[in-house]
């Protein structure tokens, strides 16, 4: 029992929530991948929501470094199995990094919305799916450059 105690003591502390914890104890995770960008068209790019998938050269000022743009053929072609995928979406209203202390991990400020694809997979797969261009929603146990990021849950009808 202390020792429950002190793991749920330890996950509230990196930051897990209820379905995280859940997750861990069945030994999942969840990963995301950003699959639409809004731009609000104070920068060189005209307003509108854009698929990852099918940004043009005209738009790679979009991605920054560290971009999770990974798809679910990856996760396949990698031996990565999901049991479960949904949908979310951040709204960018402050400085968004997928890097720390990298400024050049920073989304534009002319994007207002990321869509997420969102994955859950074994947690014996996540350092590969983070090599796939997935971002870890247990960002913090992994350390390194990973910064914690939270996303609201959506429909997926919403990003289309």
């Amino acid at each position: 029992m202390k020792k429950a105690v002190a793991l749920f003591a330890l996950l509230a502390l990196v930051g897990c929530d209820e379905d995280d914890v859940k997750d861990i104890l069945q030994g999942k995770t969840t990963v995301f991948a950003v699959s639409d960008v809004t731009v609000n068209g104070s920068g060189s790019v005209p307003v509108g929501n854009y698929k990852v998938s099918e940004i043009t050269p005209e738009l790679q000022s979009l991605i920054p470094e560290g971009f999770p743009d990974g798809t679910e053929a990856d996760l396949d072609n990698a031996g990565i199995g999901t049991d479960g995928t949904s949908c979310g979406q951040i709204v960018v209203a402050d400085e968004l990094c997928f890097e720390k202390d990298n400024p050049n991990s920073c989304v534009p400020s002319d994007v207002t919305k990321l869509g997420l694809a969102v994955y859950k997979i074994d947690l014996s797969d996540i350092k590969t799916a983070a090599n796939l261009d997935f971002y870890p929603t247990l960002a913090a146990e992994l350390g390194g450059l990973f910064v914690q990021i939270e996303y609201e849950d959506i429909n997926c009808s919403a990003l289309n």
